[in-house]
């Protein structure tokens, strides 16, 4: 067995260790710099929404002031759609009698036609008891052949 290691002089090594330090220390500052750069958004957006925030608390406290106008003006359309409603009311009531009375005239017209259809057909079917029975013609009789032509003797 051969223990010895292939192994890199010594100061190749050290070489490599310090090329991986350094790499390493400008990993570092990049990820550094990204916090800080997110940091600095965050509080931009932060900062924007507090903004915002006041905006809406101050339209807010401007529709609370409106409400108590609006309030009234609530209870009157309430009153308005109320006597609508009733007049609704009495409208579909009156539909619905409307209609009522229109099923009933059309059973009597129903009941009418029948009565007509069952006369006719009683009428047309004592019309055919009554007619004569016809009886076959007599056959015509068909003309005699003509006579067949002489032959020459």
């Amino acid at each position: 067995m051969n223990h010895d290691l292939e192994l890199p002089p010594p100061f190749e090594r050290s070489e490599q260790v310090e090329t991986a330090i350094s790499r390493l220390r400008y990993a570092i500052i990049a990820v550094l710099i990204a916090m800080i750069a997110g940091y600095a958004v965050l509080g931009v957006v932060v900062w924007q929404m507090i903004g915002r925030i006041d905006q809406l608390a101050t339209k807010a406290n401007g529709i609370d002031a409106t409400l108590g106008t609006l309030g009234v003006k609530f209870d009157e359309t309430s009153a308005k759609l109320a006597t609508t409603n009733a007049k609704l009311d009495t409208i579909s009531g009156r539909i619905a009698a409307e209609f009522k009375t229109m099923e009933t005239q059309i059973k009597a017209m129903e009941a009418e036609m029948a009565t007509q259809i069952n006369a006719i057909t009683k009428s047309i079917a004592a019309t055919r008891s009554v007619a004569p029975v016809q009886t076959k013609p007599a056959p015509v009789p068909k003309p005699a052949p003509p006579p067949p032509p002489r032959r020459r003797p």
